[in-house]
């Protein structure tokens, strides 16, 4: 009952979440046709002119974090975004897919274990970090692939995206990975 609210939040009564990501949308922060539309923080309309890069992720392997940075001293708020992937495999294909994501600065639509979207990177976009590699592993049981980091600087929170606008979003998408 006490999940049926509709104003406040009580952690200790409502325990539904779940963490993880299951898959990245990649699209580059120039190609984002603007306006996007939001209601309340959601978005509700957005398009893209170009490629799109649609990653499918393997559970409890990747993330995202987005730390809210203020200084007192200076008077200013800003949204520090992470989002680390996971990637079990290597081959050409997924290397030069990687090559390319570095080149640029991209938006990452991010579909969260619970099944909805976030958006990072809306207005200054997410680069490619340090801490990106690549290993073959050494033994059969390691992994042999990649671990792709990636950072930006917001001025705005998070945006969730609405369904349908993901929907169509994945459905136009270029790659999947």
């Amino acid at each position: 009952m006490a999940c049926v609210m509709t104003s406040g939040y009580n952690d200790r009564t409502c325990t539904n979440g779940k963490g993880g990501i299951k898959s990245v949308l990649f699209f580059p922060l120039d190609e984002k046709v603007t306006p996007i539309t939001k209601v309340a923080n959601e978005i509700t309309a957005m398009t893209t002119s170009g490629e799109t890069f649609h990653y499918k992720l393997k559970s409890n392997l990747s993330s995202y974090t987005c730390n809210i940075i203020r200084s007192e001293e200076n008077g200013t708020l800003y949204y520090e975004q992470a989002l680390t992937m996971i990637l079990n495999s290597d081959n050409k294909d997924l290397r030069s897919s990687l090559h390319l994501l570095a080149q640029n600065e991209l938006c990452a639509m991010v579909e969260k274990a619970d099944g909805t979207y976030v958006l990072l990177g809306e207005n200054e976009g997410l680069k490619v970090s340090d801490g990106n590699e690549y290993g073959s592993g050494v033994t059969k049981g390691d992994r042999n692939g990649h671990t792709i980091v990636m950072s930006g600087m917001e001025n705005d929170e998070i945006a969730d995206v609405e369904a349908s606008v993901a929907s169509a979003l994945i459905a136009s998408s270029s790659y999947a990975v």
